[in-house]
């Protein structure tokens, strides 16, 4: 009898296709958020500066409209793969690198940091997050400002990002370029 009901309480503990269900799965999606936000958003990052900066890692247009392409994949691109790819589903992958991972990456002599992260999971669905994240930049020779991002990250059933929203940034972006 104590067996069956065992049996029974296992049965229904796991999900329709045999696996247990995974009650550690939204702490491995706040902790997948909180690596992508504070790797995006803290720096300057030397190396993603140095290899950017490699023509050896960038097309070239020349005068004429002739372009010259590197060789792939480049160092730049086996960087940024093993800063990202993991966290991200392949096209929002593609699409984070490309909007925000240059648009927000210090200069040599400034400074920037993500103070604090606050990210709460959306009661209508458990793989949507809303996050508030305070960030810190100091251009060189100026004093911190703090700057607060606000946006929505939804998560595949695999536990990757496959969308990032930045809703806004409080201005760091406009800091950044004017630096």
């Amino acid at each position: 009898m104590i067996l069956g009901a065992f049996l029974f309480i296992a049965g229904c503990s796991s999900n329709s296709d045999g696996s247990e269900s995974n009650p550690n799965s939204q702490d491995g999606n706040l902790n997948t958020l909180k690596t992508v936000i504070e790797s995006t958003f803290a720096g300057p990052d030397q190396e993603l500066n140095r290899l950017s900066g490699d023509p050896e890692n960038l097309t070239v247009i020349g005068k004429n409209g002739e372009t010259k392409k590197p060789e792939s994949p480049t160092d730049l691109d086996l960087y940024l793969e093993e800063m990202y790819q993991s966290h991200f589903t392949e096209e929002m992958y593609n699409e984070y690198v490309g909007k925000f991972v240059f648009s927000y990456q210090a200069k040599e002599n400034d400074e920037m940091k993500v103070d604090n992260i606050d990210m709460k999971q959306k009661k209508s669905d458990e793989i949507i997050y809303d996050f508030i994240a305070n960030v810190e930049y100091k251009e060189e020779g100026s004093e911190a400002q703090v700057y607060e991002l606000k946006g929505q990250t939804n998560f595949s059933e695999e536990g990757k990002i496959k969308e990032f929203k930045l809703y806004s940034d409080g201005g760091l972006l406009k800091a950044l370029s004017e630096s």
